[in-house]
């Protein structure tokens, strides 16, 4: 059994009326072991005594970056711009253990956005394009700042290709998927300083364009 599914196990014995659903790449079909990080959004309203240690637990038995998010189905139902997250879990190698409780995420209509396409129309209420948008203009104006950043610069390509065709045709997709598709509208995806300050620049006219379009 994977970490995704021992997590998501534990979550449903210890929060009996959760709903969990894997995101990112256990999603979108580019998951690859060791690498990518397990996203996980539960929709729960029980209260979450033992959960951070519950997973903890099962993380420490195969030790894969993991960010598991719990709203409410209040929450999940009518998406604010910066919805309200009832827990943050995020386990790393490099960071260890790292625990949010009761704070705004305005990354969570992302995490919406993409649940409401795989279906989960049914606890996920409607989350406006336009906001997507706005989470995705703030991510390349701040990795813009940063500018260089060895470490980052695949990340940044990839999710500048997902912003950009994200904006163009209202599809998440994985990153392999993002990059064939930049590749097919004639950018080039490469990973030095160059390419990437062009795919972020690409990612954030497009979003200009769109909001002067009106679309």
């Amino acid at each position: 059994m994977n970490l995704a599914q021992r997590v998501s196990n534990v979550c449903k014995a210890l929060l009996p009326d959760a709903t969990v659903t894997p995101h990112g790449s256990l999603a979108l079909g580019d998951y690859e072991p060791g690498r990518s990080d397990v996203d996980l959004l539960v929709i729960s309203d029980s209260p979450t005594d033992g959960v951070v240690e519950a997973v903890e637990r099962q993380w420490r038995v195969e030790r894969t970056n993991l960010d598991l998010r719990v709203v409410t189905y209040a929450a999940a139902a009518a998406p604010r711009r910066t919805p309200h997250m009832v827990l943050s879990v995020s386990l790393t190698d490099e960071h260890g253990l790292h625990v949010e409780r009761n704070t705004s995420e305005p990354d969570l209509v992302i995490e919406f956005s993409l649940c409401r396409q795989l279906g989960h129309t049914d606890v996920i209420g409607p989350v406006p394009d336009e906001w997507v948008d706005d989470v995705g203009r703030g991510v390349v104006e701040r990795w813009k700042r940063i500018g260089y950043d060895p470490p980052h610069q695949e990340l940044m390509a990839l999710t500048a290709c997902r912003i950009w065709r994200f904006r163009e045709e209202r599809i998440h997709c994985s990153k392999r998927a993002a990059a064939a598709w930049a590749r097919a509208q004639g950018a080039c995806v490469a990973f030095d300083h160059e390419t990437v300050q062009a795919l972020l620049d690409r990612a954030a006219t497009s979003i200009t364009d769109g909001r002067a379009r009106g679309a």
